[in-house]
């Protein structure tokens, strides 16, 4: 459910990844050197960030949200994709820390397909010049 509030958390939120080369901090619409240089060196030309945690936005329990995460990723792996672990932080702390994952090379019309079967409202994606967008699903 898009919405302007929905809109506004997910822009005032960090896209933590934890990069081969290091960690990286990515916010909505802004390059991240870190990981322009990262892409550029593995032949990288498309990505997302995908999230299976508090589907539409209700809250679950540590647990579930583990779970499903773990869901996520066993998904992501037999489909052969590789995934770089990161987090979800929103900056005024009112909402919990959620797992998610960077994909390298997935599509934005498969990453839109994951993140519908796991319940989410958008992803973020983007291409080898590195500014992550927000991607509404549906």
């Amino acid at each position: 459910m898009r919405t302007p509030e929905l809109e506004a958390a997910y822009r005032a939120t960090a896209y933590c990844v934890d990069l081969p080369g290091g960690g990286v901090s990515l916010r909505l619409g802004e390059a991240s050197p870190a990981l322009v240089a990262t892409l550029a060196t593995r032949g990288i030309g498309r990505w997302a960030i995908l999230c299976a945690a508090n589907p539409d936005t209700q809250r679950l329990s540590d647990a579930d949200n583990a779970r499903r995460f773990s869901e996520l990723y066993d998904c992501l792996a037999a489909a052969g994709y590789e995934g770089w672990l990161g987090v979800n932080l929103a900056d005024a702390g009112d909402w919990p820390p959620e797992a998610s994952v960077f994909v390298p090379g997935l599509a934005r019309d498969e990453a839109l397909r994951l993140a519908a079967r796991f319940g989410q409202n958008a992803i973020v994606a983007g291409d080898a010049a590195g500014v992550p967008e927000l991607v509404w699903v549906g």
